[in-house]
């Protein structure tokens, strides 16, 4: 039985077609939030849970507000937009393999288990985490990238993509390309299991409410946005630590330092391991550290999935109503 996410009537391809225009349309949305996210991530000052007083005068990111001014009144409006290329790229080609492979891996679990042993929930979570995995090794390059350019200063150390390839090729290797791809990959697992499992379970209450005659029809819109906010809120908020570790680990490496606003005080000679990083933070910036930059990637993460599932239903309204028509 297909989840709410994939239709019957669609095959894997419309389905990564539906995906790539969501996720295109979505980063064009939340693309001021990000720069901010990552800005905030990549400062090493310590935080504390406890309030202590006013924020310290060399922190420069402290909240999303004054920090999305700063950006501005020092950057212009490209400053918001800074890494939205690549990430176009990312969102365009991760969101189609990752509808893709999801499709196709819940085709597969549902024949493997044909007696319909295992419930729903735990097919759904499978399969959207193995569909995150697939899509999130397939793309990792445009996310570096897109790090690498959301924390450039005034010093442009990367002027375009090809540009940006190759020097990260002859400075760091092939192997820098996929910085940080294991606490990528490790935090994308649980997130995107979450993900799919959170947004079929709501969205698939919403459509009994509809089909009962309890909430409008003509609302369906508006509940696949709810069930995509809170879906992303729920997963986001579980494994955002990971997701701290890895926007430090894409920015090792060597001739960095001085390009990036702000240069974060991490290890730069060798690699630093998932574990490592983690300990680091924790050590030298507190463990609150690890949820720097959490409320404008919340702030983020809801529209962003609120566009995204949104843009997708509706994509995937329109492939059905071309179909019976050209049938």
């Amino acid at each position: 039985m297909p989840s709410y996410v994939t239709d019957a009537n669609l095959n894997s391809y419309q389905l990564a077609f539906c995906g790539g225009v969501a996720g295109v349309v979505s980063r064009f949305v939340i693309s001021p939030l990000d720069v901010v996210k990552i800005r905030m991530q990549l400062q090493t000052h310590r935080t504390h849970f406890k309030f202590k007083g006013e924020t310290p005068p060399h922190v420069k990111y402290s909240r999303v507000m004054p920090a999305l001014k700063t950006i501005l009144r020092e950057e212009g409006i490209r400053g918001l937009y800074k890494g939205n290329l690549p990430a176009e790229y990312l969102y365009l080609s991760y969101s189609a393999v990752e509808f893709w492979a999801y499709k196709e891996l819940e085709t597969l679990l549902e024949k493997l288990d044909s007696n319909q042993i295992l419930p729903r929930t735990s097919k759904t979570f499978l399969a959207g985490m193995m569909a995150g995995t697939a899509a999130t090794s397939a793309t990792y390059p445009f996310d570096l990238l897109r790090t690498r350019f959301a924390i450039q200063g005034e010093h442009k150390h990367y002027t375009g993509m090809a540009q940006a390839i190759r020097h990260i090729y002859r400075q760091e290797g092939l192997r820098g390309l996929y910085q940080g791809l294991w606490p990528t990959v490790v935090q994308i697992m649980p997130y995107m299991g979450l993900l799919f499992t959170g947004y079929d379970a709501i969205a698939g209450a919403f459509k009994v409410l509809r089909d009962e005659q309890i909430l409008p029809a003509s609302y369906k819109p508006t509940h696949d946005m709810i069930s995509g906010a809170l879906s992303g809120i729920l997963s986001k908020t579980a494994i955002y630590p990971f997701d701290v570790v890895r926007k430090r680990m894409q920015v090792q490496g060597p001739y960095l330092s001085d390009y990036i606003v702000p240069a974060p005080k991490i290890q730069t000679s060798g690699q630093m391991t998932l574990w490592s990083c983690f300990k680091n933070i924790v050590q030298q910036e507190g463990a609150r550290s690890l949820y720097k930059g959490l409320m404008p990637s919340l702030i983020k993460v809801a529209p962003a999935n609120a566009v995204t599932f949104l843009v997708f239903e509706e994509s995937k309204k329109i492939l059905l109503w071309w179909k019976e028509d050209e049938g």
